[in-house]
């Protein structure tokens, strides 16, 4: 994985594109954990233009692995060390047809 310039794109921009983090088999995987979870949970909001489950990685355990995969983990510290860790997870799905906006957020208090 070439990550030349991403690191410097980050630093600047405050993100980067990082291509091929996932294999398609990661990701169905990753689509296939969240498709056996029970979407009924206070915890999961799910509407014709939004699915999002808060506290993602505590509900749908099976998923760490998968995206906390060893291309993923060489990123984070290659770009910022070995002294960094999760603090919240959150999963968005929002339908193409659906536009809405998500202005810069610290936190979410009222979804967290």
């Amino acid at each position: 994985m070439d990550l030349v310039g991403k690191e410097r794109e980050t630093q600047e921009l405050g993100f980067s594109v990082v291509d091929d983090v996932f294999t398609d088999q990661e990701v169905e995987d990753i689509l296939a954990a969240i498709d056996r979870t029970d979407p009924t949970k206070e915890t999961f909001r799910k509407s014709d233009d939004l699915f999002a489950i808060r506290q993602f990685l505590k509900e749908v355990p099976e998923t760490i692995s998968l995206i906390f995969n060893d291309k993923l983990k060489h990123i984070v510290k290659e770009f910022f060390g070995e002294d960094y860790f999760l603090v919240k997870s959150i999963y968005f799905d929002k339908p193409e047809a659906s536009n809405w906006f998500v202005s810069y957020q610290s936190g979410f208090n009222d979804f967290s």
